[in-house]
């Protein structure tokens, strides 16, 4: 299987239940839940998983399902959670319980076979350079998924990173499991086949219209085709979230939005934790307040990916505004078309955020100016 059978494309399908959680502390306790509750599988795609508090937690459980007999995968970014470095005793007891792990090794050009813990023979990898795994998935039984910006890890939940996730349970779900499984498989993991059929459960019609969107390397990138469809077709109202705003064509888009009279919301971290992506975004707010764009910058560092249009379409996961999500990396984001959810999403997280952001403003001085400048120029690398 090569890297480029992974740009997989999906019709319209429906959600039964969609729901959005903010704040660690209010998705990991459900998230947790669905795996106990799990009976046929669990299959984790993770940016982000390390030891600490949450994901140590995290690793109890699921090695406890495996234990249980329930097949437990694991698709995990190298740079992202260390598992042959800082991590390793982290994985060793996660392979040790029975999961099976398989990893993303985007910045090696040679590298061993996805499969943690295989026979270390080295390979070229030299199409999987540059391809980091940003997603964030957690799918149980192939009846309920999520999809999110947060790690598991403890800044999630102790307050230091303020970030969501959709719940959805339904067809859409099979969207995801089929994206798990293609990666799975590109990695040297197997499943066996009499389990196939299981991991794909009959599911009623759900009401809610809904869609997988899932960015892997090549041309087609339906995320980054979707999120300038919504920044260029509103109409009364968007709400933009994200922590990383530097890629020109889509602040234009929000710009040109404010012009023809929506309301443009953009939710900012005050002090972001790429402070070169922080000065290339501050470039532009001179731009976006003067075309109307109110900047709303949150207190902690909000790493959440999200939008919202005109009050009845949701789109959120793990896609920045920056090139290396809107051009390279591996993404995932769930769209769903829903006035409750839209409503939802106001009340759990754009109003209390605005409630507690300052307003943003545009760079003063001379050498904070030149420094926004620069950064802004070769934002397309950073």
């Amino acid at each position: 299987m090569r890297i480029d059978d992974l740009a997989l494309a999906f019709d319209g399908s429906s959600a039964a239940t969609a729901e959005v959680l903010v704040e660690g502390e209010q998705f990991y306790p459900p998230m947790l839940a669905d795996i106990e509750s799990a009976k046929t599988s669990v299959h984790i795609n993770q940016f982000g998983f390390r030891p600490g508090i949450v994901g140590d937690g995290f690793a109890e459980t699921l090695i406890r399902k495996a234990k249980e007999g329930v097949p437990v995968r694991l698709v995990v970014d190298r740079q992202g959670s260390a598992p042959e470095e800082g991590a390793r005793e982290h994985y060793e007891k996660l392979t040790a319980g029975g999961i099976e792990v398989c990893v993303v090794r985007a910045t090696k050009p040679r590298s061993a076979h996805g499969l943690l813990g295989g026979d270390g023979a080295l390979h070229w990898n030299l199409a999987g350079l540059g391809h980091i795994d940003h997603r964030k998935v957690v799918l149980v039984d192939g009846r309920t998924g999520w999809v999110g910006g947060a790690g598991i890890e403890d800044h999630f939940q102790d307050g230091r990173f303020h970030d969501l996730f959709l719940r959805v349970t339904g067809p859409v779900v099979s969207q995801l499991q089929l994206v798990f499984i293609a990666s799975f498989r590109w990695l040297g993991g197997e499943i066996p086949r009499d389990e196939l059929a299981g991991l794909f459960p009959d599911e009623s019609e759900g009401e809610l219209p809904a869609v997988v969107l899932h960015n892997a390397p090549g041309r087609y990138r339906p995320i980054t085709d979707q999120i300038a469809r919504m920044l260029g077709g509103a109409t009364e109202t968007l709400d933009v979230v994200n922590p990383y705003v530097t890629d020109r064509g889509m602040i234009n888009r929000m710009a040109g939005a404010a012009r023809r009279g929506v309301r443009v919301r953009l939710f900012v971290p005050a002090n972001a934790n790429n402070w070169a992506c922080a000065a290339a975004q501050q470039f532009h707010h001179g731009k976006l307040i003067e075309a109307g764009v109110r900047i709303l910058e949150y207190p902690t560092m909000l790493h959440a990916k999200a939008f919202v249009r005109d009050g009845e379409e949701v789109l959120a996961g793990t896609c920045n505004l920056e090139a290396w999500s809107l051009k390279r990396f591996f993404e995932i984001d769930l769209l769903v078309k829903s006035k409750a959810l839209a409503a939802q999403f106001d009340e759990r997280f754009s109003a209390p955020a605005e409630e507690v952001s300052r307003p943003g403003t545009e760079l003063t001085g001379l050498k904070p100016r030149a420094k926004a400048t620069a950064f802004a120029a070769i934002s397309p690398l950073l």
